[in-house]
């Protein structure tokens, strides 16, 4: 496979990426108004229904839509088989979490509010992941402006719907229901999509194919499984051990804007994917050089990203959130440190998995499940909502450790320390900038005159090669 064509697949794929996710910003922009709105109590409840019913039908996932990507990618011939399968077999088995949702909350000993938004939210989250089978598809036909069509008319149905619930006065349950018709409209526009344009849906309940793909996905299962629960158990373990619904809000107040970063690095990984797949079957030397890239490039961008948000987070929270969430801003401070491991790890995980390495993530993402659980019992306790934030970071440093490891082993060595020289000297720099400016420049110019200072220097550094620039120039169509 040739550059000119790798370059130009990479090109067409973050295109329409970028452009799916960034609608992303509307639900986004939906729960800022939510915190503001609600106030810290209840956007906690909304908080804790939302992430205890997205962690638990991710869970539901068990690796099928990686798999049906992966394996539709590098065969073609094999989709029909493959989504008629998928899809009954996603119905079932978020069916089966649905009710143990339910069961969870009663025997937990929940309010009859949090009971009913958690089973209302279960049902969105379970027309979600019928939605995500449909942009699974078009990922593995690299169709992704019709995932970005998808995406897009479901993130604008639901700002739209939800801002408009909220600006009539009514509450939590009535913007609950939103999240449950929309999903459920988008699921349905997905399936007919799919139909239309790319195979031709007939449910199918063929168990021995049920068989072999539920086993042939255990390790990518197992992979999502630990990374979704160590990705959202903060929020899970803060309400079962504090059981303050502030502290909650504020917590999450937080996560939303590191959760609207891992947009970067979430568009990268995810257009690179079936790329990374074919390559790892077609040329090794070609797998490496793409690899290297990309890491270098998600390093780069984390890197005024973490520092920027860092000094600036006091500013950030105000603007957003406003005064009565002042004390998110420790919470923010300390969850930002954990972009930069965040950021490669989406590359790590992606290319284990895209190398027939899936056994290996499953093992590490156990381990650091393990770790943040342990991490957060200690923790909370004696520092709340602030040590879930502590074990957060802990925990993505660890899983960069191991990944970066086997990554070294089985695909190639990136060396850290020469791409992060000149970088790092870069955002010291803008580092500086920023700290000399900000009580005197409005903060939509402190970032745009902050990020121009650190990409300067690294042109004046020479960080860019010949051969980034000639990239470069290629996606933007020179």
């Amino acid at each position: 496979m040739s550059k000119g064509n790798l370059i130009n697949r990479a090109k067409r794929n973050i295109f329409y990426k970028i452009l799916a996710e960034s609608t992303k910003v509307l639900p986004a922009l939906l729960f800022i108004y939510v915190a503001r709105k609600l106030g810290g109590e209840d956007f906690g409840k909304l908080s804790f229904a939302f992430s205890f019913t997205g962690m638990c039908i991710l869970i539901a996932d068990f690796g099928l839509n990686r798999l049906l990507v992966r394996n539709v990618s590098r065969q073609k011939e094999l989709t029909e088989e493959y989504v008629a399968n998928i899809y009954v077999l996603k119905i079932v088995l978020s069916f089966m979490c649905v009710i143990v949702m339910g069961l969870f909350v009663v025997l937990a000993g929940y309010t009859g509010e949090i009971i009913t938004l958690v089973m209302v939210f279960g049902g969105a989250m379970f027309f979600r992941s019928l939605l995500e089978v449909s942009c699974a598809v078009f990922n593995a036909h690299e169709q992704m402006d019709k995932e970005a069509v998808l995406k897009g008319i479901n993130h604008i149905l639901l700002f739209i719907s939800g801002a408009l619930v909220l600006a009539l006065g009514f509450g939590l349950l009535e913007l609950s229901s939103v999240f449950l018709i929309v999903y459920l409209s988008s699921s349905i526009i997905g399936c007919f999509m799919v139909y239309k344009g790319i195979v031709n849906i007939r449910p199918c309940f063929n168990l021995r194919f049920w068989y072999f793909i539920l086993k042939e996905s255990i390790p990518i299962a197992l992979t999502v499984t630990f990374g979704v629960i160590y990705v959202k158990i903060d929020i899970v373990m803060l309400s079962l051990i504090k059981g303050d619904n502030l502290e909650i809000g504020w917590y999450s107040a937080a996560v939303r804007i590191i959760e609207l970063m891992h947009v970067i690095p979430a568009v990268v990984a995810s257009a690179i994917f079936p790329i990374f797949s074919i390559l790892h079957k077609d040329s090794m030397d070609s797998l490496g050089k793409v690899y290297k890239t990309s890491f270098k490039y998600l390093l780069v961008i984390a890197l005024p990203i973490v520092v920027g948000i860092l000094l600036l987070s006091d500013r950030i929270i105000d603007l957003v959130y406003g005064e009565e969430y002042v004390k998110a801003i420790p919470a923010l401070r300390i969850l930002v440190c954990s972009l930069i491991f965040i950021f490669v790890n989406y590359i790590l995980l992606n290319i284990l998995v895209a190398a027939d390495k899936q056994k290996i993530n499953a093992i590490v993402t156990g381990i650091c499940l393990f770790v943040n659980i342990s991490l957060n019992m200690c923790l909370i306790p004696n520092y709340g909502y602030l040590g879930a934030g502590y074990a957060t970071v802990i925990t993505e440093i660890a899983l960069f450790a191991m990944c970066w490891y086997y990554a070294t082993k089985y695909i190639c060595k990136v060396n850290i320390v020469a791409v992060l020289s000149r970088p790092l000297i870069s955002v010291t720099i803008m580092g500086v900038f920023i700290v000399l400016t900000t009580a005197k420049l409005n903060l939509a110019f402190v970032i745009i005159l902050s990020a121009l200072t650190y990409f300067t220097f690294l042109l004046m550094f020479r960080f860019f090669t010949k051969d980034d620039k000639l990239i470069l120039l290629h996606l933007l169509g020179k």
